[in-house]
């Protein structure tokens, strides 16, 4: 009988045994698996952790330079700022040296004025141009549908969330502009001083008499569009670029263009396409350069002596009673240089702020 009991505890001890022995394998395979994948699933999520930060790393780093330009922005953001004084106060600045004004043609835009160190390839100035106006260059900055803003004309620009961060990309590589924007550590105005009263009175005099006598030098006349209702630079911008786009069919002819206290005389000199035409000072309502900078007119015409680059220009009147105006409201007349001594530059700055007078280039 107590072999019987005997015998069967040591059965039950063995399987007991056998049964330990199991639960401790399984626990074994079962634990190094858990280890492993534990550690596979520690791999991972190190790997991730690391590419996010890195990420993250990189997000800061453009953040806070956009937090960088933006708490200089009071330095290079000069909104109510002219053309002409932004001109005046970059021309003296080292290359790089830049400032951002509301646009006073397109509303909502910004006008992107960059001083650089060299004009563009082929284009000729006077020495004295060189050192002034021509070293200043203009980008618009235009709002997207989105909200978010970006140089216009240039397809491959991005988008930006706000001119801070345009700006800070813009010190870190030119992309389109003509230089790499630097930066400023002071306001870069702190040493420019406008015409003092006497001077802008000493100024309108001299222009009087000019307007009196009337000012003219010799251009292109390219080509006239229907511009509808529009009158400002959105007007002078459509027609360019429906000039560009049909050049070779263009009748160009060489014309004497006089500004005077009355409006704005043409004489066809070559009798092509016109004997004179006179558009009344009321009825001239804009006249504007083509914004877009790094455009300019190389088409050559046979019958006419050009440069091998020049700038276009372009002025809007308002409908007459002439039947050339029947079927539009307003039209843009497109012009382009052909003396470096008269370029479009000083042409628009004399028709728009003297003869317009209160018209922002």
């Amino acid at each position: 009988m107590f072999d019987l009991i005997e015998a069967k505890t040591g059965v039950e001890s063995a399987v007991v045994a056998i049964g330990l022995v199991a639960i401790l394998a399984t626990h074994l395979v079962f634990g190094w698996c858990n280890d492993y994948l534990c550690n596979l699933i520690g791999l991972a999520y190190g790997t991730y952790a690391s590419s996010m930060a890195i990420l993250l790393s990189n997000s800061d780093v453009n953040r806070n330079g956009a937090y960088q330009a933006d708490d200089v922005s009071q330095f290079w953001y000069k909104g109510e700022m002219s053309r002409e004084d932004a001109i005046d106060l970059l021309k003296t600045k080292p290359p790089g040296t830049f400032l951002i004004r509301d646009s006073q043609g397109f509303p909502g835009s910004y006008d992107l004025a960059v001083k650089v160190d060299t004009l563009p390839s082929g284009i000729h100035s006077e020495p004295d141009a060189v050192s002034c106006d021509g070293l200043v260059r203009h980008h618009l900055i235009e709002r997207t549908s989105t909200g978010h803003v970006r140089l216009k004309g240039y397809p491959n620009e991005p988008d930006f969330d706000n001119l801070s961060a345009l700006v800070y990309q813009h010190t870190i590589t030119a992309l389109n502009l003509p230089i790499k924007l630097i930066l400023p550590t002071v306001d870069i105005a702190e040493d420019f001083h406008p015409m003092t009263d006497q001077q802008q009175e000493s100024k309108k005099l001299v222009i009087k008499d000019l307007l009196e006598k009337g000012a003219a030098c010799n251009v292109v006349y390219l080509n006239n569009v229907d511009v509808e209702a529009l009158s400002d630079e959105m007007a002078v911008a459509k027609a360019l670029n429906d000039t560009f786009e049909n050049a070779e069919y263009l009748q160009a002819t060489v014309v004497h263009f006089k500004v005077s206290n009355t409006g704005i005389t043409l004489i066809d000199l070559k009798k092509k396409l016109f004997s004179k035409r006179h558009f009344p000072k009321e009825y001239v309502t804009y006249c504007g350069l083509d914004y877009e900078t790094d455009r300019f007119w190389t088409y050559k015409y046979n019958d006419l002596e050009m440069l091998p680059y020049a700038k276009c220009f372009g002025f809007v009147s308002k409908k007459s009673n002439d039947t050339e105006y029947s079927q539009s409201e307003n039209k843009c007349h497109i012009f382009v240089e052909i003396d470096p001594s008269q370029p479009s530059t000083s042409i628009v700055n004399f028709v728009s702020k003297v003869m317009i007078g209160s018209m922002h280039v």
